[in-house]
């Protein structure tokens, strides 16, 4: 009994870690399929590793009325001396936004715990393609 209590414990602290946040701003744009998408982001790093993934690399077009819009966060890099004092649970956070001439349609983002990498490019990703309608 005490190990199944101890792996629900797990599975439950460890599902909370991955929380992906989402929001649809315009739902009639969200129904209709995503030919392409522009990456548009600050963080070089982030939108390298974003452009690796098999998907993006299909959909990537220079020149595209969608738009990839990529926002991240490091908590280290806050000056807040009050995020300073009260620390956290997570080290940044990574947004993407699909934008349409403009036009805010669908976002998501996540939380991360270390490094920017793959795995988190690609839970962000899946759960895009889930939401939204792309051509591909």
């Amino acid at each position: 009994m005490f190990l199944v209590r101890f792996f629900i414990f797990l599975t439950i602290l460890f599902a909370g870690c991955s929380d992906i946040y989402t929001k649809t701003y315009d739902k009639e744009l969200a129904k209709k399929p995503i030919p392409c998408i522009d990456i548009k982001s600050e963080n070089l790093i982030i939108e390298d590793i974003v452009k690796k993934n098999p998907f993006i690399k299909k959909i990537y077009k220079k020149e595209c009325q969608y738009t990839l819009r990529i926002t991240s966060n490091y908590v280290t890099f806050c000056t807040s001396a009050k995020a300073k004092a009260l620390g956290s649970d997570f080290d940044g956070f990574v947004r993407f936004e699909i934008v349409k001439n403009s036009r805010l349609v669908y976002r998501n983002q996540r939380d991360f715990k270390g490094k920017f990498d793959e795995y988190i490019a690609d839970s962000l990703i899946d759960k895009m393609r889930g939401d939204l309608r792309f051509e591909y």
